[in-house]
């Protein structure tokens, strides 16, 4: 880390004995010991809070991740897309119920909605009783087309 080679540590030694002297020597570097641990000490405490300040940052992306995870619904989702894709449909029935049910209200099927509101069966009879019978046009027969060629 430093580059710190042999020779440099013996000339620190040397200087260290000539200033410090030989008797001093030992609890000097017993306190830069001490010195050196305090310091280790604490470049590990800060060490560790900043790992928890980042493990908590991870984990409030995390939560963040997973609420909206949790808020996104697939089923919702799947079934807003499948009302939205058979909505055409719906609104084809509809018509082609509203266009049935007209011709059912109309004056010519004026007792089958009667009956249907719960009126009694036989009022119903007896009121087309006294009404004259109309005559529903038959519908034409389809010609086969042997018929056609036979015929002709």
């Amino acid at each position: 880390m430093f580059d710190i080679g042999w020779t440099e540590i013996m000339v620190i030694a040397v200087v260290a004995i000539i200033v410090v002297g030989p008797k001093d020597l030992p609890r000097m570097l017993r306190s830069l010991g001490r010195y050196a641990g305090q310091l280790r000490r604490t470049a590990g405490e800060f060490r560790s809070q900043f790992d928890d300040a980042i493990r908590e940052s991870e984990l409030d992306e995390l939560r963040s991740t997973l609420q909206d995870a949790s808020d996104m619904n697939p089923l919702n989702e799947i079934k807003d897309s499948v009302s939205e894709s058979l909505a055409p449909l719906q609104e084809t029935a509809d018509d082609i119920k509203s266009s049935i049910e007209k011709p059912e209200s109309s004056g010519a099927d004026a007792p089958a909605a009667e009956e249907t509101d719960g009126a009694k069966p036989e009022a119903s009879v007896a009121k087309d009783a006294k009404r004259p019978a109309k005559a529903k046009p038959k519908p034409k027969p389809k010609a086969k087309a042997g018929a056609a060629e036979s015929g002709g």
